[in-house]
Order: C-alpha cells, then structure tokens, then sequence
C-alpha cells in the first residue's frame, strides 16, 4: 500500500480502490484526511470518478452482463499497477476502452448508440474547425470607353464658281484629306474626336471649321467649281487647278495638320 501523507500524492490503485470502497477503513481515512488536505488529488479523484459513473452507466445499457464483469477485473488488475500520478486518467479511459471491446463492440457499431457517442466524445480527439473563408472584395471593372461622336459635318453651295473652306484652330495632330466629287456641293466631314469638338460656319461661298482636334476632316469639293481651296489656320494648304487639286507649301513641307489630296 502506498504512503499517503499529506506531503505525497496518492497513486492511482489508492483513488480507484477508494471510489470502490475497497480500502480498509484507516487507509480510507488516511485517503480522505489526505484529499482534504490535497487540493491536487481531490480533483483527480473527482475526474476519476465522473469517468467510471459515465462509462459503468452506459455499459449498464448495452445487455451484455457478463463481459462487463470480465472488463471491471481488468481495470482492478490494472490499477494494481504502479502508474505516474499524471495518467490516472488516460489509464482509467483505456480501460474503458477494453470494457468498450469486450461489452459493447457491436453497440458501438451502431449509428445512434449510447457506446458510440461515449467514445467519439471522450476518447477521439475533436476535430479541428476549419478556418474560415477570407474573403476579398471582387476587382472593379475596368471602365467602358467613352462612345466615340458621330461623324458630323456642312455642305453649301459654290458662290459664282468658288467656295473656300477654312479650318481655324486646327490641331497639329488633326488629318486632312481634300478629294474632288462629283456634283454641285462642297461639304466638310468631321470624324473621331474632330466631330466632338469641331463647330461649323457657313456664308454664301465659304465653309469655316472651327476647334477641329484629334481625329480626322474630310473636305469635299465640287469637280464643276472654277476655283476651290482649303486654308488652315490662316494659310492655303490645297487649292484647284484646272481638273486637280495640289497642295501648297506649307502642306508640302510639314510642320503643321497634315493634309493630302485623294482621287
């Protein structure tokens, strides 16, 4: 038998033969003098004895008597054991365990079973929950381009045989394409960013363009006009000579719009 002093904690077959009054009344209160005095085991002893209520009140449900017996030897047996204060518990849940294999293998088979859930909760280590989703917000979508303007545009008629058509404000990245057409009318087209910006003016004879942009204008002048140009910014780029057009320096050598000449 093991000392039990206030100053040494009690074993393992001490507690056990406690709860089973199995102790020859002055070692059970020199046991209980000890427990009153020991913080440490007094709560050993209550998780022990909570353990072996709940595994001998289930056993108690599952009809079969006589393997409960041989599995109740089998925990005296090894209580009879030297043990580390520390593993009174893990020792009396594997003899649980055994009593579980001997008493109530095929109970614990069943889904619903008293034995089963004992086991899961008791024994098997809980199961992790799992982290949770990080959420991140979902990408903005990219902008929609802006619409690009329809094309916008004048024509007139020549006055006596001539029209001009002046272009002010122009910008150096704006194209300019002058062609000869088949009819009585000459008309400007703007298109691209021109037309968005672009404001049109007309007079007997003349057609001005004003704040053409980026993009493109299109001039088109009647073949059956005796004199027809097109200025920009101040200076004549194109101009009719007989059944063509031609451009005209400062057309010729860069430096602003450019302008070409079509069929």
């Amino acid at each position: 038998m093991e000392t039990k002093t206030v100053n040494r904690h009690l074993g393992e077959g001490t507690l056990q033969a406690l709860l089973d009054g199995e102790l020859a009344p002055p070692d059970r209160a020199a046991a209980e003098a000890h427990l009153g005095a020991c913080p440490a085991c007094a709560a050993e002893l209550r998780e022990m004895r909570t353990v072996n209520e709940r595994a001998a009140g289930l056993l108690a449900r599952t009809d079969v008597p006589a393997p409960v017996a041989q599995a109740q030897m089998a925990m005296r047996a090894r209580r009879m054991r030297p043990a580390r204060f520390g593993g009174m518990r893990q020792a009396l849940l594997r003899a649980a365990v055994l009593v579980m294999g001997v008493a109530g293998v095929a109970a614990a088979a069943v889904p619903g079973s008293p034995v089963r859930e004992w086991i899961a909760e008791t024994i098997l280590p809980r199961p992790k929950q799992a982290a949770a989703p990080t959420l991140r917000p979902a990408p903005a979508p990219a902008p929609a381009p802006a619409p690009e303007a329809a094309p916008a545009g004048v024509s007139i008629r020549p006055e006596k045989g001539s029209v001009r058509v002046v272009l002010t404000g122009a910008s150096p990245r704006l194209e300019i394409v002058a062609r000869l057409v088949d009819g009585d009318r000459a008309g400007v087209v703007a298109r691209g960013p021109a037309a968005a910006g672009a404001r049109f003016r007309t007079s007997p004879g003349r057609i001005e363009v004003l704040g053409a942009r980026d993009g493109s204008v299109e001039v088109q002048l009647p073949r059956g006009a005796d004199r027809a140009s097109v200025e920009v910014n101040g200076r004549v780029y194109v101009a009719k000579q007989g059944e063509s057009l031609v451009l005209l320096p400062p057309a010729t050598a860069g430096g602003g719009p450019s302008v070409r000449v079509g069929g």
